[in-house]
């Protein structure tokens, strides 16, 4: 992996809506994209204001049934660009469910790996859904942007959803939502064991300052 290490996290849980979802792809494929550089990471130790977007907040509101119950906790939420909603909650230590869907749930799925990593200014956590030889990875990642020494970092955040199919980029969707809640470190560490890596490195085209080309 090309990106190294901070503290942050990311989730998954079994399903718990009483309508059975079906178990399908959410995003479709797109064509295969160019493989993108590493950033450096040089060791580095974010202040309490750049992990603040880290830090818990109140679970959002549970629109279309497709966010966390009163019951359960909420390890990530967002509205994507795409307009559909996005969530991982869990209710039982060691378990989380990764919903995707618009007016009602189109993909549900239970179990999830956490990834974490820092990088100089910043870091990011993931959280990884296995279905079928698809892979579903629920990003927050903070990176900066500005190396000029004595200068603030003007870090640039970035919230989404990455599909990959086996290793290939299939689709990114970047989180639209002024009330984002981003992988909440604390409620994922509950539910999985974290390892000090990330499940990919295509999250980079979701900065809003590298330009890169997304799906």
């Amino acid at each position: 992996m090309r990106l190294a290490l901070v503290s942050l996290s990311l989730l998954l849980l079994p399903a718990c809506d009483s309508a059975e979802p079906t178990v399908e792809r959410a995003m479709p494929v797109a064509p295969e994209l160019a493989a993108t550089e590493a950033l450096p990471a040089p060791d580095y130790t974010p202040t309490a204001e750049e992990l603040a977007h880290f830090s818990p907040n109140p679970a959002p509101p549970r629109p279309g049934g497709i966010g966390c119950t009163a019951d359960e906790e909420a390890i990530f939420a967002c509205t994507l660009e795409n307009g559909k909603r996005v969530a991982v909650c869990s209710d039982t230590p060691g378990l989380a469910q990764y919903r995707y869907g618009g007016d009602g749930p189109e993909l549900v799925l239970a179990g999830g790996e956490l990834g974490i990593v820092g990088y100089s200014g910043g870091g990011e956590s993931q959280i990884a859904f296995d279905n079928d030889g698809y892979r579903y990875v629920v990003f927050s990642r903070m990176v900066r942007t500005n190396f000029t020494a004595d200068e603030p970092n003007y870090p640039a955040i970035s919230d989404g959803v990455v599909l990959l199919e086996g290793e290939r980029l299939a689709d990114l969707h970047r989180c639209d939502d002024p009330h984002v809640l981003p992988v909440q470190y604390d409620a994922a560490e509950r539910v999985w064991r974290r390892q000090d890596d990330l499940f990919t490195d295509e999250t980079i085209r979701a900065d809003p300052i590298t330009g890169y080309e997304t799906p």
